[in-house]
């Protein structure tokens, strides 16, 4: 479990954890169905402040009630929103990275399907 800091926002990340997995995937979906609602013409602020909408509705979902409001500091910025979703993908590399090294031990190479034998040996290959 880390800590997933944005601004003034803190949250502990477990990625091993089942539940905020879970939670993610319906996150996922969540954001999926508001952005079917964004309007395609119009005016510019009223895309934005739909498109914004989407990102408050997945931060909500994944971290509880408030959580988009807390995130985005009560702006309405498309630019903030991206900040955050871009903040939390590395975040998630990052500990995706951290986890695969620290049970890199027991993984067996070569095991698995062809899905998981490119994803073990993603970068491993000589160049």
């Amino acid at each position: 479990m880390s800590l997933w800091k944005f601004g003034n926002f803190e949250k502990e990340i477990d990625f091993t954890d089942a539940d905020f997995l879970d939670a993610l995937d319906a996150a996922k979906a969540n954001m999926a169905e508001e952005l079917k609602k964004v309007p395609k013409v119009g005016k510019n602020s009223d895309i934005i402040r739909a498109q914004v909408q989407c990102y408050r509705t997945f931060f909500d979902t994944l971290f509880g009630a408030g959580a988009g409001e807390a995130i985005f500091e009560g702006k309405t910025s498309l630019e903030v929103c991206l900040r955050a979703a871009s903040s939390l993908v590395a975040f998630e590399d990052n500990e995706s990275q951290r986890i695969d090294s620290q049970y890199s031990k027991y993984y067996v190479k070569n095991h698995g399907n062809r899905e998981q034998r490119r994803r073990y040996n993603k970068g491993r290959k000589q160049g």
